[in-house]
């Protein structure tokens, strides 16, 4: 099994399901994973794979907060292009909790209509009282275990 410190010092990149079986990508530097994620972290790596080449299906819509920072909107947009809420922790300090929403797909992708190897990788972890359409930031501590690595 692959644990946090085989992949410490890496970009945290996971994905997750909410209330309404929405399909979220998270990333962020240094930052808190959930345990989870290391039950299967073999499926999290091809899901990551497979999205990198996976053809948009819709459009992307940047939030506000991505707006304002004036951050190449390329990598959320691609992500929400398809289906797939983005979220990101910010960086500056290792282990930080929250991860805020960057990007919203136009339609997004629901996780029974995902293809497989998606979906293994998003029900590792479940959020059955959040909707990623409704949320501006998640903050791990308090929802699920987490892992944080000593960068």
């Amino acid at each position: 099994m692959t644990t946090r410190r085989d992949v410490e010092g890496t970009l945290a990149r996971w994905f997750a399901v909410d209330a309404d079986s929405h399909i979220g990508v998270f990333t962020g530097p240094y930052a808190a994973w959930p345990a989870s994620v290391f039950d299967d972290y073999q499926a999290v790596d091809a899901a990551d794979e497979f999205l990198a080449s996976a053809p948009p299906t819709t459009g992307a819509i940047l939030s506000a907060r991505w707006r304002e920072s004036g951050a190449s909107p390329t990598f959320p947009s691609l992500e929400a292009s398809c289906g797939l809420y983005s979220f990101d922790a910010d960086p500056g300090y290792g282990g930080q909790t929250v991860y805020y929403l960057d990007a919203s797909p136009v339609r997004s992708l629901l996780e029974p209509e995902a293809p497989p190897i998606l979906r293994r990788a998003a029900r590792l972890v479940c959020f059955p009282n959040i909707r990623f359409a409704t949320v501006a930031q998640i903050d791990l501590s308090g929802l699920v275990p987490i892992v944080i690595g000593s960068g």
